[in-house]
Order: C-alpha cells, then sequence, then structure tokens
C-alpha cells in the first residue's frame, strides 16, 4: 500500500484538508508509519512522500512531524501564493487549527508579510459564523534569524471550496450565497472590504455551512492600492483601474461568483477586466451575453435580475450587499400562504 498525499481541494485550495489517500502499489513501496504524540490525528513517517517545492521560501520547507513555534504540525495542505498552509496541533490544548507559513528574504519579500499582518489586523476584527476566525499571530522564529517569517494561526474547517465540487441544487446555492452575503454585510459594518471574492475562497462544510476565507487581500473601504490586485473572472472594473476599493467592489466580486457557481461560466462583465492582471480568461469558459436566466433556464428572474444588479460596471449603479442579502433571504424563505390559499380558495 503506497500513501500518498491528497488534497480535497486541490492544491491550488490552499485551505481544505488534506487526507492520506492509500492505493494499491507494490510492497517495495510500502511506507511505514508511525502515530505522532499518540493521536491518531496526525502521522509522522519514517519516510515520508516529497512535497512540492514552490518559489518562495516557505514552500521549501518540510516542518512535518515538527514544530512551528508552539504548534506540531500534523499535515502539509497545500501552498498559496506565497505561503505554505499546515494542519497544526496546539502542544498545549492539542486543538487543532491551520497555519499559514510566510517567509521573507529579501525586501521584495516583504509585502508577502504585508499582507498576512493585514490579514490578521482585519480578521481578528472580525467576528462572524461564515468567517474563517483568526486565532494568533506568530513572528520570527529565534531559529531563524537571518530570516523574516510569520505564521498565522486559523480556525481548521473541514470543507472544500465551491471551484471544487460539483454544482450544488438550486435551493443550496440560495443558501450558499445568503451566508456570504451575510458575512460580507458584517464586514462592511466593520468598515472593511474583502476585495478578493471568488468560489475558491468560499468553503462549503459537510453540514452545509459557509467559511469565508482568505482575506490577503482584504482592506479598508476607501484604500485605493498601490497594483492591481483580484482574481481575473470576478475582479472590478474598478479594481483594474486602480480606483478605491469599496463595499460595491465585493458586490461586484460576489455577483460574478454567483454567476459562476450558477453557470460553471464566468460573466463577461467580470471576464472583459483583465488591464494589469498577470493572467487571461480562457475565451472559451466565458457566458454568452445576456440575461443569466436566458442562459440557463432554471435559474429565477428574480435571481437573474439581482446578478445583473451586482454586475453593473459603475460602482454606484451595484446594489448594496444589505439589499443583496434581504433579496437572497427572501429568495430562501418559504412563500407563507393566506388563509384563503390554506382553504383551496
Amino acid at each position: 500500500m503506497l500513501a500518498t498525499p491528497l488534497l480535497s481541494a486541490g492544491v491550488t485550495s490552499p485551505y481544505a484538508v488534506c487526507a492520506w489517500n492509500f492505493h494499491d502499489a507494490p510492497a517495495a513501496q510500502t511506507w511505514p508509519w508511525k502515530c505522532v504524540d499518540g493521536d491518531s490525528f496526525g502521522f509522522s513517517a519514517v519516510s515520508l512522500p516529497p512535497l512540492p517545492v514552490g518559489e518562495c521560501a516557505a514552500q521549501q520547507r518540510d516542518y512535518r512531524s515538527k514544530l512551528l513555534w508552539d504548534y506540531r504540525v500534523q499535515r502539509f495542505v497545500g501552498d498559496g501564493a506565497s505561503s505554505r498552509i499546515w494542519v497544526v496541533r496546539d502542544q498545549k490544548t492539542r486543538t487543532i487549527y491551520a497555519l499559514k507559513h510566510v517567509i521573507a528574504n529579501g525586501e521584495k519579500e516583504e509585502r508577502f508579510l504585508d499582507q498576512v499582518r493585514q490579514e490578521w489586523e482585519i480578521g481578528s476584527k472580525l467576528s462572524h459564523p461564515a468567517i474563517r476566525a483568526m486565532v494568533k499571530l506568530c513572528k520570527d522564529s529565534l531559529l531563524n534569524r537571518n530570516a523574516r517569517e510569520l505564521g498565522l494561526v486559523m480556525e481548521y474547517v473541514d470543507a472544500e471550496d465551491l471551484a471544487t465540487i460539483p454544482k450544488p441544487p438550486l435551493s443550496e446555492c440560495l443558501s450558499i450565497f445568503k451566508q456570504v452575503a451575510s458575512a460580507l454585510v458584517h464586514m462592511h459594518e466593520r468598515g472593511f472590504v474583502h476585495a478578493d471574492m471568488k468560489p475558491l475562497n468560499i468553503l462549503y462544510d459537510e453540514s452545509k455551512h459557509v467559511k469565508l476565507i482568505d482575506l490577503g487581500q482584504a482592506c479598508k473601504s476607501g484604500t485605493v492600492k498601490e497594483r492591481v490586485q483580484g482574481s481575473p473572472g470576478f475582479i472590478a472594473p474598478e479594481q483594474t483601474a486602480r480606483e478605491a476599493i469599496t463595499e460595491q467592489t465585493d458586490v461586484f466580486n460576489f455577483g460574478a461568483t454567483m454567476f459562476w457557481v450558477l453557470l460553471r461560466r464566468y460573466a463577461p462583465q467580470a471576464a472583459k477586466n483583465t488591464d494589469g492582471t498577470k493572467s487571461r480568461v480562457d475565451p472559451s469558459f466565458v457566458a454568452g451575453a445576456g440575461a443569466p436566466m436566458k442562459l440557463d433556464a432554471t435559474i429565477p428572474q428574480e435571481l437573474s435580475d439581482l446578478l445583473l444588479d451586482c454586475l453593473e460596471e459603475e460602482p454606484h449603479k451595484r446594489k448594496r450587499m444589505t439589499y443583496v442579502l434581504r433579496q437572497l433571504t427572501a429568495m430562501t424563505t418559504p412563500a407563507v400562504k393566506t388563509s384563503a390559499s390554506s382553504r383551496g380558495d
């Protein structure tokens, strides 16, 4: 039996759970396993399968079964753009967390540390059941005096992202959208914008609960960023133009996200926003023009209209997130029968 790491949401989803996939292999390739500190949750191996090696410093380190600050590394999860994600266990409480590890070896990589600090500063001020909780920011290790490093300890979430799972039924989609909208309203009430809303940043568990993740690009409302940040296919026009990032930016990003989840195609309004981005959207994955309900007859008109309201090019023409939440709540609330209809009149 050969043990190989299987990411439930893929390496490109650095926050989903990592499991171990056992499949048939020649006996000579068998990996010997043993438990770590008697805990069956994590494993240490006499010989572990190699991890992918990325460009940044954190992606070139293997801490499996070792300590990172006060946390024992249990499993490798995946790599972010500038980080490596681990499942860890608190040595004192034995609580399981996710830890985002970032190392900066030079001035050019300083922005990676800034993003983690920003994620902590914003995330620690939020408290919502549909937003991943921040636990602690671990700072430079004494063992790495020549490198600057940070460890962001976060709530461990056993779930997959919306970019990975099959399309849920419409009723589930509406429930997911409602939970995300509620989380974004909470962020906006605290004065913050997520600024990178996309299916990959929404985790969905077996209990049908949502967790909004990755606050690496989040900022205070009204921020004008020094460079273009956002994800092709979901980015708003004001992001590529390097204009102020506001709550309305999240409305557009979220509208593009709902569009993708429902149609498995990029919204044409978002796909064209590629100025200043490093990558482009494959035209074959862009939906045709027209109302979403015309592209998919299962999408009700009220939802189709809401998507178009969110995807307005000019921020002031978009509906506010509180309106989006009210509309989604109405769509997920069963109609109350009148006394006349209950009598069959």
